[in-house]
């Protein structure tokens, strides 16, 4: 049985999940600096939107709203996360936190000059900080896997990502 607790707005959840580390240059001032993304493994669950819109459309049978998917993902853009989600981001960085612009999302900032980071800069473009183009670059990520449940409300979410075999398992 799973052991989620109905974060309201919720539309991903695993019972386990990875905090994924590597470093970026900031475009700001230019030092390095360490940065985070949450990702779940396959097997993970996500909400279907089309759901409800599903039922209508087949006489009224309801398929689930909670897919399970079989490949590995990144979550960006997170909005919300349980409590015990984010004590644990905060005990793996003070960088990576709750950031009010535009809209209060996790984000990361830079651990030098405070910059925030774009989820955007750090996911959606070939050879960004989560999205590796060879396996060299992907091996410069460390995934630390979190036995423990994890509820989202993501605004983005990248379904199997190239090279994510070759990030490092911790």
């Amino acid at each position: 049985m799973l052991d989620y607790h109905c974060l309201p707005g919720a539309n991903v959840r695993s019972q386990t999940y990875c905090v994924a580390r590597t470093s970026v240059i900031c475009r700001h001032c230019g030092q390095a600096t360490n940065v985070l993304a949450l990702a779940v493994p396959a097997g993970h669950e996500i909400l279907d939107p089309d759901a409800e819109t599903a039922a209508e459309d087949s006489g009224g049978q309801r398929p689930s709203a909670w897919q399970h998917s079989r490949g590995n993902a990144f979550l960006f853009f997170v909005e919300r996360l349980p409590a015990s989600v984010q004590r644990r981001l905060a005990l793996l960085s003070r960088s990576f936190r709750l950031g009010q612009e535009p809209v209060p999302c996790w984000t990361n900032h830079c651990e030098n000059c405070g910059v925030l980071f774009d989820d955007h800069e750090l996911h959606c473009e070939p050879d960004v900080a989560f999205m590796p183009s060879s396996e060299s670059i992907a091996a410069n990520i460390e995934l630390l896997t979190i036995s423990e449940p994890l509820e989202a409300e993501a605004g983005g979410y990248a379904c199997e990502t190239q090279f994510f075999c070759s990030m490092r398992k911790n």
